[in-house]
């Protein structure tokens, strides 16, 4: 009968074994641990030590200040809104008003991005997965600076501060050239989102939309109420703007009646429809595009933005933005 012999490849085998039992015992272990509680996170979070390389996008704004920033490649999910970059091949994830959890975990995100304020069990359950949830407002209270936070912000949680800092200076110079820009007469105007139950849906004072308006020169006969709502047939007819900005999709045949058909405007020809929606309602750094479209639509004023200061695949300019 032979003697075991302990040579070499014997030590190289049951040192080999005894790893892998090791390494099994820790995957156990691990695996039977609860993950980590993930984050509420907002422009005002103090985010030092965070760094996301896997992102699910329910937001359409943020997706192409992600794409700007450069920070693309960690985006594992989007949304059926993303319009910018165009060609896009993210994972659509099932959004607002429900978010799909199932969704978002088999992609295995750190982070889920949303501008839409969902409800707290829907994010407590991400967040109880260990997933954080950034909010990012496109509500009331929302304008230019906002913007800019939300560019700092996802800069940072991604490694691109410097480009953001940079979006930010650009959109700054470019804000200020609308300020310096000289027109004959502020027109007043109506944005026609869509049509309501007693009225028109619009933007009001404190959005982002309103600072479009603000900055192009014009003025807001919604202003006067705050956030997003539905104005009154009579509150149109008695502001009698000078111009109707109507939604992409908003059905131009309603003009031809009340309270449209008895405005200035609509007695002058002067309505349109924006060319892009996307451009007005997503506020990101884009918005910039929305006003000079504006100027040019309605006071055919040009004003000459500087270059952006990126060099991106895709334009972020859209055509025809004149």
């Amino acid at each position: 009968m032979k003697k075991f012999s302990w040579n070499k490849t014997t030590k190289i085998i049951s040192v080999a074994i005894i790893a892998i039992v090791i390494v099994s015992g820790l995957f156990i272990y691990e695996a039977n641990q609860p993950p980590s509680q993930g984050k509420v996170i907002t422009v005002s979070s103090n985010v030092n030590g965070i760094s996301l390389h896997r992102i699910v996008s329910l937001d359409p704004a943020a997706t192409a200040t992600l794409y700007a920033l450069g920070s693309y490649k960690y985006l594992v999910g989007g949304n059926s809104c993303d319009s910018y970059p165009p060609n896009e091949t993210l994972t659509n994830v099932s959004d607002y008003p429900t978010m799909s959890i199932q969704e978002i975990v088999n992609l295995s995100p750190d982070a889920v991005i949303s501008f839409s304020d969902y409800n707290q069990s829907q994010i407590s359950q991400l967040t109880s997965l260990g997933i954080d949830y950034i909010f990012l407002s496109s509500g009331t209270g929302s304008g230019m600076s906002l913007i800019e936070k939300q560019t700092t912000l996802l800069g940072e949680l991604t490694g691109n501060s410097e480009n953001a800092s940079l979006i930010n200076q650009w959109m700054n110079t470019s804000l200020q050239d609308f300020n310096n820009t000289n027109v004959s007469t502020n027109y007043s105007m109506f944005y026609a989102l869509s049509p309501g139950s007693h009225g028109t849906w619009t933007a009001g004072n404190s959005t982002f939309m309103n600072q479009i308006f603000t900055y192009a020169h014009l003025k807001n006969i919604a202003a006067n109420q705050t956030g997003f709502y539905e104005i009154s047939n009579e509150v149109i007819v008695s502001s009698n703007p000078q111009y109707l900005i109507l939604d992409q999709y908003f059905n131009d045949s309603l003009l031809s009646s009340a309270p449209y058909v008895n405005t200035t405007a609509y007695k002058n020809n002067h309505y349109f429809n924006i060319f892009d929606d996307n451009l007005f309602q997503q506020p990101n750094f884009r918005s910039i595009f929305a006003i000079e479209w504006l100027m040019e639509k309605i006071y055919n004023v040009t004003v000459t933005l500087p270059t952006f200061p990126l060099t991106l695949q895709y334009n972020p300019e859209p055509a025809p933005v004149r």
